[in-house]
């Protein structure tokens, strides 16, 4: 079992491996289910207000003559309503066909994806983080996959990213083999966070010469980078274990022997890295053995107000009959955002032992001292949410949460947390 076919429910993902992605039709899923969603809490608030007006009429007296118009009303108002997500699902039903058809009619075998191209990256990665639960439930085509990526500077001095097949030892050395001065046994591997992918790590590059984290460690330290894709709006546990078992996968199909991973997380994707080393320990996988450093950049080990206030807000219309369907609204928000609003509880999922741990928490304030830096910490955590249980913690002043992907500071830090021991043994470089 991979781990994308690992279902959150238990189950496995009864997609067949070889069927394949429709991304058009997928588009037009999510469409028709923003519909869907959108129509419902509007509906909601229109009847909500107009049973308010009928009940006033009926207060004043004219309470027989209004019925049969609020009937009327009623009537006319669900059924447009129920016609717009009728002809919506229709519509969305219709286009995946018609591409279908085309590709078939075309000779086409694959498409090329939405997701190939950054920005169409981009906007399913945000969309996956809002609702990523519900479209693996409902097998839509732009649920996103985990998957692996290797990353260079090209001749233009633009990143390019390599998608890592792991399917065999031959399929990895294909990608990694164009890198020879790389030290092919200290991997380290970066995380996104919330609604983002792998192209968020250059999302502030201006100061930081064309490189990201993961291309300058590559540059500096001479370690292989990964980053990884993967579906934000799943259960952040569900995340750790499917990445704990791609990261068996990897290690036993890798060219050569790892004996040191090196993890580094934004966000939720710090979380996630914790999950998946508990998993791993849990269930006796060797590759944990190999990870050394571990850095989360604004993770919300204490989780993230924001999400509790939603969640709050969410409870408090549900209680009203004029605000409930907007509270069910809010209520769709995905699984990986409900579970920022706790963060990780270090009894249940404790940092791994073996491992030395790192933090960077950025504040709004120009001090880390100023009275509301942990208040309002990078806007979306707060600086003793980000250190968590952390001993080794920098902190980034005058900075937000997404400072944190691409800051020249940070690029310092990490540089010296992640370079290789003196203690170490001699650089594997050498294919097998």
């Amino acid at each position: 079992m991979t781990a994308d076919e690992t279902r959150d429910d238990g189950h496995h993902d009864r997609r067949p491996r070889s069927a394949p992605r429709n991304e058009v039709r997928g588009a037009a899923g999510v469409a028709s289910e923003a519909v869907d969603i959108i129509s419902r809490p509007v509906e909601g608030t229109h009847r909500a207000i107009s049973d308010t007006v009928f009940a006033t009429l009926r207060k004043v007296g004219l309470g027989p003559a209004s019925r049969p118009v609020q009937l009327a009303h009623d009537g006319i108002a669900a059924g447009v309503y129920t016609a717009v997500r009728g002809i919506s699902h229709l519509a969305g039903t219709g286009v995946g066909v018609a591409a279908e058809v085309y590709r078939s009619a075309s000779g086409r075998t694959e498409w090329t994806p939405i997701t190939s191209r950054p920005a169409g990256a981009v906007l399913t990665g945000a969309v996956n983080g809002l609702v990523g639960d519900h479209m693996v439930a409902l097998h839509n085509d732009l649920a996103v996959p985990m998957t692996l990526y290797t990353s260079t500077i090209d001749a233009d001095g633009e990143p390019r990213h390599a998608e890592l097949p792991i399917a065999s030892t031959d399929a990895i050395h294909e990608v990694v083999a164009d890198h020879p001065e790389r030290d092919l046994g200290h991997v380290v591997l970066f995380l996104h966070g919330l609604g983002e992918t792998e192209h968020a790590w250059r999302l502030a590059d201006e100061d930081s010469a064309g490189e990201g984290y993961a291309e300058r460690l590559a540059s500096s330290v001479g370690a292989v980078p990964l980053l990884l894709r993967y579906n934000t709006g799943m259960r952040i546990a569900h995340n750790g274990a499917a990445l704990s078992v791609l990261l068996a996968e990897l290690t036993e199909r890798w060219p050569v022997p790892i004996r040191r991973l090196d993890l580094v997380g934004h966000s939720m994707g710090g979380l996630v890295l914790r999950h998946a080393c508990h998993a791993a320990v849990v269930t006796g996988e060797p590759w944990v053995r190999s990870v050394r450093r571990m850095v989360y950049l604004g993770s919300p080990h204490r989780g993230a107000p924001l999400a509790h206030r939603v969640d709050q807000l969410a409870g408090r219309l549900a209680r009203y009959a004029q605000s409930r369907t907007w509270g069910e609204f809010l209520d769709r928000r995905s699984a990986g955002i409900r579970d920022l609003v706790a963060g990780v509880a270090d009894t249940d999922v404790p940092l791994l032992a073996h491992s030395t741990h790192h933090g960077v928490a950025a504040c709004v304030t120009a001090s880390e001292h100023h009275p509301l830096a942990n208040i309002l910490g990078d806007l979306l955590v707060p600086v003793d949410s980000a250190r968590g249980a952390l001993t080794d913690v920098e902190t980034l002043p005058s900075s937000h949460h997404f400072h944190l992907l691409n800051d020249p500071r940070i690029h310092t830090h990490l540089l010296r947390w992640l370079a290789p021991d003196e203690d170490e043994g001699p650089d594997v470089r050498e294919l097998r």
